[in-house]
């Protein structure tokens, strides 16, 4: 039987900005990427490993906005980022920049997953541990990056007799293997299912998962662990992160594009406002 946990109500910010003194404090103190401030102005950060994290929400609920704002600051920390943006709509403000490779269109999705897990395989892959030489892999919705994936591989290799499209595969490997080998990923809310891992628990991959304008449905399939579903807010921003089996209910930090792309190049200092 699945243990659950109940979310208590709790006072929170109905912002949290770059401008804000309360934000640059937590910022100062901050090694891993910044959620965003609990009751209290309590920090929420992500952990210091390079566990996944994913952003499950519905529409409107902040996915693009949150992974925008964990990947400014992973880059200002010093990761490398690759940055899948299926369609190239959702994260315009993260090209050209150092230490980002953009891809956008599903054959170039492909090729690229297949050369990371190759990289693995052979160990060309090493990672020290520290921010600098960690690779963040920023999914933008993993369940539209799987189905451009397999309808890519059936249009260019009807004829294959294998179960499941390679770039799926490989996306599943890096999903399964990636920590090991100094590789994080963000991701955004997958509807259907982990990209070819099967149906192994949301949990046992995404250690780390942030929650908001989230169903009953959504909760189960997700976070299962966590009774009752709170309601959601009406605010922006308002989200639930989801970890160790105990939920939080936090004010998420927002950049917008102009913030993030500053924030990412060292442009807005920790430390300094606007």
């Amino acid at each position: 039987m699945t243990t659950q946990t109940s979310i208590p109500v709790q006072a929170l910010r109905n912002a949290v900005r770059l401008s804000d003194r309360h934000t640059l404090a937590a910022l100062d103190t901050a090694t891993a990427p910044l959620l965003g401030l609990a009751d209290g102005d309590r920090p929420l950060t992500l952990p210091a490993g390079v566990e996944h994290t994913l952003v499950a929400a519905g529409a409107g609920g902040g996915t693009t906005t949150l992974l925008r704002t964990l990947t400014a600051q992973a880059l200002a920390l010093g990761a490398s980022v690759d940055l899948i943006d299926p369609g190239g709509a959702g994260h315009r403000w993260a090209r050209d920049l150092p230490g980002v490779r953009y891809l956008s269109r599903i054959a170039e999705i492909h090729d690229h997953l297949q050369i990371n897990v190759a990289a693995l395989q052979d160990g060309t892959g090493r990672w020290d541990g520290s921010w600098s030489g960690r690779r963040v892999l920023v999914v933008e919705h993993l369940g539209t990056v799987a189905y451009g994936l397999r309808e890519y591989w059936s249009q260019t290799r009807p004829e294959s007799q294998l179960e499941e499209a390679p770039g799926v595969e490989a996306l599943g490997v890096l999903l399964a293997a990636g920590p090991a080998f100094g590789i994080q990923v963000f991701a955004g809310n997958p509807r259907v299912g982990l990209p070819g891992l099967g149906a192994v628990p949301v949990a046992d991959v995404f250690p780390t998962r942030v929650l908001a304008y989230a169903g009953a449905a959504l909760w189960q399939r997700v976070a299962p662990e966590v009774w009752s579903v709170p309601p959601y807010s009406l605010v922006p921003g308002r989200m639930h992160v989801v970890a160790d089996r105990s939920a939080t209910a936090f004010q998420a930090l927002y950049l917008s594009d102009a913030e993030a792309r500053a924030f990412a190049r060292g442009v807005i200092p920790r430390g300094e406002g606007r």
